[in-house]
């Protein structure tokens, strides 16, 4: 990743509305997602619809489900642009296998929608897990921005900072611009201080990967425990494998 190709901002929330105005257009995201990124379209006037993810997993749109959406919508005059997906997904704690993020990714690709994917939790993969972890960035580097809110592994609430890794083509330069030029207009700017605790983190210091580390192991033991309750009392859920659900 080159330095041209990076953009930051105090919080994902921040960065997600101003690359949803920047693409235009309506936004897809999979059944269930986090709760933060509906209303950011929404503040922005943008139609939001809702694909279901496949029974494996979470974070992804089931591929079929996707396109007939996409198709739905269409023919109701819509203008879908966008996808939003997560490979470390937040609210089922699961990891799309890679050939669901990639039918996802080559659904959406064929479509002509861009990509967001929400990579904040890749680092909190729970020990023993073992996911294989993929971005849709490296299935198709040209149609994919990488969203990272590093206020979930590495920072406190206190320093919130997020940056977004676009692709590093003549369009992705644009997206870019455009993008830092509504964080520019709306005063989402990185104050020095957090600026600095952010290039800290990001340079993956020791004692931030240890911290990193056993907080992912004590997230992992407090959502193992809740899944075997929930399975316990009848109840069925995905197994526990990334994040702090």
């Amino acid at each position: 990743t080159e330095r041209e190709q990076l953009g930051a901002a105090p919080g994902a929330a921040p960065l997600l509305l101003a690359l949803t105005a920047a693409l235009g257009g309506d936004v897809l995201v999979p059944r269930p997602c986090s709760a933060w990124w509906v209303p950011q379209a929404r503040l922005l006037g943008r139609a939001v619809y809702h694909v279901p993810t496949p029974a494996e997993c979470g974070g992804v749109p089931d591929s079929t489900a996707f396109l007939e959406t996409v198709r739905r919508v269409r023919a109701e005059g819509g203008d879908p642009r966008l996808l939003v997906l997560s490979v470390a997904d937040d609210p089922t704690a699961t990891v799309p296998p890679p050939e669901m993020l990639h039918e996802a990714a080559e659904a959406a690709a064929a479509e002509g929608l861009h990509v967001v994917s929400d990579e904040t939790w890749r680092d909190t993969v729970h020990p023993g897990a073992d996911p294989v972890l993929f971005s849709p960035a490296e299935m198709y580097p040209r149609d994919v921005t990488v969203l990272n809110d590093l206020t979930g592994a590495f920072l406190p609430p206190s320093l919130p900072a997020a940056c977004a890794r676009f692709p590093a083509t003549e369009r992705g330069a644009r997206l870019r611009a455009r993008v830092l030029d509504f964080l520019t207009a709306t005063g989402a700017l990185l104050a020095a201080p957090v600026a600095a605790a952010a290039t800290y983190v990001l340079n993956e210091p020791e004692e931030v990967t240890e911290r990193r580390r056993v907080g992912a192991a004590l997230h992992a033991q407090v959502a193992g425990a809740v899944h075997r309750a929930v399975l316990g009392a009848g109840g069925l859920a995905r197994p526990p494998r990334v994040g702090r659900h």
